[in-house]
Parts: C-alpha cells; sequence; structure tokens
C-alpha cells in the first residue's frame, strides 16, 4: 500500500484530483497544510476521499520559513503504509503509480517531475538551518496551544556553538516573547542527540467546526522591510516595475542605503555578497545558463552564497490566472482588453475566411541562437532551453514563412523601440497564419505574453508545452492552438498545419471568447493583490531567515 503525501503549500490546483484518481482501498493519503491558512483544515477534511483510504490531515497553523523539509517530515513520521510518495509543490501525477512495490528505490511515473518512492524506513528529509528550524518549531508551538503531539524528534541536528547562537538570537530578536520557551527548549537541544522537540496540531482530534486562527507571522520590527536593489538587470525584478510598486508601498522600502535584503536579477551581476543577499529571477532563461543549480533555495557563486527565488523556488510567480510576465507592464493588460474583445466577436466562419486572405503561413521572431549550448535539459525542474531548438524550427519551415529581428536581417532591436509590444501587435496584426509563441525556455510555470501575442493578433499560436506546464490551465480548447513538445526541429515543421479547417476555427473562436472574459478588470486585480502578497511573504520571509 502507498502513502501519498501532499505538501500542499505551493502545489498547483489539480495536485489533489490526480491522487484522488489513483488510490485504492488499504492506501493513505497524508495532507500537510502549512500555508497557515484559517480554513485549512475544513477545506482537507471537507473533499470526498474513496472508501478504504486513510485520511490524514496535518496542519501547522502557521507557515513555515521557506523550509519544506520540515513538512515533508511531518508527512513522514504519520505514513502506516509500507511505501511513501513526497508530492510536493506543483508535482502532478502524470500516469499510474506501479503497485509491484519492492524494497528498493523506485522511479516515479515521470522521471520529469522526480518523484521518489520510498520504502518505509527512516528515511527523513533534509531539513533547513538552525535558524529556521528553530524559529518554525517555536511558531507551531506558538500558533496552536490547543493539541501538542509530540511523535519524534527533529532530525535535524543543532550542536552547541555559533549556529545554535546565530539562531537563538534571530529567534529573539523577532519574537521577544519567545525567551520564556526557549530557557525550557534548550537544555533539550544541548543534551538529546535528535534534538529539537516536533510540536504538531493533529487536525483528527479537532472537530470540524474549530475555528483554527493561525499566529501573526513575526516581522522584523516594526519599521518596513528595507531592500536594495543591485546590478544591470535590476530593472527586471518585480520591484522595479512602477506599475507593481503600491502593491507592497506600505510594506517595502526601495532603498540605496542599508538595507534588510539586497537582491540581485541576474546571477551575473552577483559581484560579491554582502549582507542577506538573494536573487529573484522572472528569467528561467538566465536561471538555466548561469544559476548553478535553477532548482535549488540557495546557490553558491564566485561572488559568495545567497539564496535563490525564481519559478521553481517562489510563489511569487504561482499565477492563480493571469501570469506574472503580463501584470508587470499596464500596456499588456490594455492591448489584450481591446484585441479580445474585438476578436470574441468574430464566428467561426469568419475566421476561416480571415486565415484564407492570410499574406503570411508563419512568422517567427524570436532571437537568431543556433549555438548549442542553448540545448540544455534539466528534468527533475522539466526545464528545457528552446532558443536553439525554435531557431532551428524558424530555419526548418517551409512555405509562405518570415523570421523578424535584428539578429536574422539586421538593423535596430527592439530595444531602441518607444514600445516594442505595440509595434509587434501592429506588424503581425491579421498577417500570419501561425506566430510562433515559444519561450526562450521552457519552465513549467513559465508563461510569459508570446503565447497571448499569437491569439491577440489573430494567428494560431505554436508552443512547446509538456503536460505539467501551467498553459493548460488557461483552459484553451487544444485544437486552438499548435503543441509542439517532444518533437524535434524538423519534425515540429512537419506538423505545422497546411489548411485551417473548420473545427479548428470553431475552437479558435472559442478561445477568443475565453480570453477576453479573462482579461478582465476584476481578474487583474485579483491577481495583483495575490502577487502583492506573495512578494511581501517571500522577501519579509528571507529577512527572517537571515543570510544563507
Amino acid at each position: 500500500m502507498i502513502a501519498f503525501a501532499c505538501l500542499l503549500r505551493g502545489s498547483g490546483p489539480h495536485l489533489l484530483d490526480d491522487v484522488a484518481a489513483q488510490v485504492l482501498p488499504g492506501d493513505q493519503v497524508i495532507l500537510v497544510d502549512d500555508s497557515g491558512g484559517p480554513t485549512a483544515l475544513t477545506d482537507l477534511l471537507g473533499r470526498h476521499w474513496p472508501a478504504g483510504v486513510t485520511v490524514t490531515p496535518i496542519v501547522t497553523g502557521t507557515a513555515a520559513p521557506g523550509d519544506p523539509g520540515i513538512a515533508a517530515n511531518l508527512a513522514l513520521d504519520a505514513v502506516i503504509t509500507s511505501h511513501a510518495v513526497i508530492l510536493a509543490g506543483r508535482t502532478r501525477l502524470t500516469a499510474p503509480l506501479p503497485r509491484d512495490l519492492d524494497d528498493s528505490l523506485l522511479c516515479g511515473p515521470d522521471p520529469v517531475l522526480a518523484q521518489m518512492i520510498l520504502p518505509r524506513t527512516a528515511c527523513r528529509a533534509p531539513e533547513g538551518t538552525a535558524r529556521s528550524d528553530i524559529a518554525f518549531i517555536h511558531a507551531l508551538r506558538d500558533a496552536h496551544p490547543v493539541r501538542n503531539t509530540p511523535t519524534r524528534w527533529a532530525r535535524t541536528q543543532i550542536p552547541p556553538g555559533p549556529d545554535l547562537i546565530d539562531a537563538v538570537d534571530t529567534l529573539l530578536g523577532n519574537a521577544p516573547k519567545a525567551a520564556d520557551w526557549l530557557r525550557t527548549a534548550l537544555p533539550q537541544w544541548l543534551a538529546d542527540p535528535q534534538p529539537g522537540a516536533r510540536l504538531i496540531l493533529n487536525a483528527r482530534a479537532l472537530p470540524l467546526n474549530q475555528t483554527l486562527t493561525p499566529a501573526a507571522p513575526p516581522r522584523i520590527g516594526t519599521a518596513r522591510l528595507a531592500v536594495r536593489l543591485h546590478g544591470p538587470h535590476a530593472t527586471r525584478l518585480p520591484l522595479a516595475y512602477p506599475h507593481l510598486a503600491p502593491l507592497w508601498a506600505d510594506r517595502i522600502t526601495v532603498t540605496e542605503g542599508p538595507a534588510d535584503l539586497h537582491l540581485f536579477a541576474h546571477p551575473r551581476d552577483v559581484i560579491t555578497v554582502r549582507g542577506n543577499a538573494a536573487i529573484l529571477s522572472e528569467e528561467p532563461f538566465w536561471d538555466s545558463l548561469f544559476s548553478p543549480d535553477p532548482l535549488a533555495d540557495v546557490i553558491t557563486l564566485p561572488g559568495g552564497r545567497l539564496h535563490q527565488r525564481n519559478h521553481h523556488t517562489s510563489a511569487i510567480f504561482a499565477h492563480d490566472r493571469i501570469p506574472y510576465f503580463v501584470l508587470t507592464e499596464p500596456r499588456y493588460i490594455r492591448a489584450y482588453q481591446r484585441l479580445f474583445a474585438r476578436n470574441a466577436a468574430v464566428t467561426p466562419a469568419g475566421w476561416r475566411a480571415a486565415f484564407a486572405a492570410r499574406t503570411q503561413d508563419a512568422v517567427f521572431m524570436a532571437e537568431y541562437r543556433p549555438e548549442p549550448f542553448h540545448d540544455l535539459a534539466i528534468p527533475q525542474g522539466d526545464i528545457v532551453g528552446l532558443c536553439a531548438w525554435r531557431t532551428r524550427l524558424a530555419l526548418a519551415a517551409t512555405g509562405r514563412t518570415a523570421r523578424h529581428g535584428a539578429s536574422w536581417q539586421g538593423g535596430v532591436t527592439r530595444f531602441t523601440l518607444t514600445d516594442w509590444h505595440a509595434d509587434k501587435l501592429a506588424q503581425m496584426d491579421h498577417h500570419t497564419r501561425m506566430l510562433s509563441g515559444v519561450e526562450n525556455t521552457h519552465q513549467p510555470a513559465y508563461l510569459s505574453e508570446k503565447f497571448f501575442d499569437a491569439f491577440a493578433v489573430g494567428a494560431r499560436p505554436l508552443y512547446y508545452a509538456s503536460a505539467a506546464h501551467r498553459v493548460h490551465d488557461l483552459g484553451l480548447p487544444p485544437d486552438a492552438w499548435v503543441n509542439l513538445h517532444g518533437l524535434t526541429s524538423d519534425q515540429a515543421a512537419s506538423a505545422l498545419p497546411a489548411t485551417d479547417d473548420d473545427a479548428f476555427c470553431a475552437a479558435y473562436a472559442n478561445a477568443q471568447s475565453l480570453l477576453r472574459d479573462l482579461f478582465t478588470d476584476t481578474h487583474v486585480a485579483a491577481e495583483r493583490a495575490r502577487l502583492g502578497a506573495a512578494v511581501i511573504a517571500d522577501l519579509q520571509q528571507l529577512a527572517e531567515t537571515g543570510p544563507a
């Protein structure tokens, strides 16, 4: 039997549906919610699970300081089956799990997602620093004095010495009321070989109408968080966009002086790490080429060791409905609202006539980048470098095909234009049957303006997306766009549709209506609010954690 341990903070919307479709009688579902949400218990227990399945909800009632290892160990402590699979973040169960389990370490259904089925042994996930572990254990105790259920001791060793002193000093600075608790806890850490009492809330022991009131997260004093931006790429940070600044203006101050947190946008901008520093990257292209490990929370560069936040490690980029990048400039939203409202009025027959009148079959607007180092892959993160692949596709495509950009035919680059995005939309509007929206890098949470631009100008998007890619969460009909995932560039060129039939035109008209309904002021406001809260929470967490 298998225990499906679901770490729900940052998980995708389909994770529990995937698990419910696979569990069998005798299996166990462990739901760990360490997000601090006040309705977590009711939400978890209100879901229907098949008969014969043991459901074990664990609600901490307080957000962990960025340490998934603690949540994983809470889940492993609760396992009662012979095997367990840890499902964290935006993991998807894309294929049935094998049921012929033995005592060896088995690979999960999709190696790209790095799902590991673990035999029931003394498995432990690596937890964080002494600083984050002590702070989290105290926060658990402080959040829910209703019931403390010690199961095992935390496995993180916190020996006497600088690490322990630093951790205690940080906790007392962030939560002065923790002094009494530390007086009783310190002797255990100093004497027990497996230190740190595991204090959790066992949700099964509470009535369904129990109100969970999580403790307020600790803050760095009462002042705003002071953040300093560094490097030539600092204009490509969330805090650098004027349109987004009001979302955190009352909690975060961008300064040129002393700061609680120092942010870089690009690994190459890090010359020397001083103080508490992090890379906050909005561009998977930079992560994949220049970070030593795009999947890690902490990396070491020639300039020093620092935290890393990107599409893989940060909730900032985990959008609900509208992707992060198109929120960074109001011109994207204004253009989409105007063009999708216009396009949604066109009937399937109107689209068929429009596509028949196009002067181009396919247009590729991307840098000419044939260098083989772009053909990289990081299977554990479902990351694929696409710059060289899409260059080969543009060269292999036949028929009435155009390739636009200074790196193809010379001339000025888009960065010299007053509004390159408006120029692109004007050039391509009603111009081509297909428009490439292939990203620089395939990363399952990353979705830029390219895909939306193709629909906006009345073209069929060419895209590259695995089954786990969030483009599928838009709910657009698959027939309305061309997914080239898994194909070589030559195969992709041969797969480009030569005609636009009735089925496509009907799906395309439906997609335009769905996109019109997506980019409403209400949805934009909700996504901006989510983004603002995520930026505040993530940067506050980094500041509380301290230097890497």
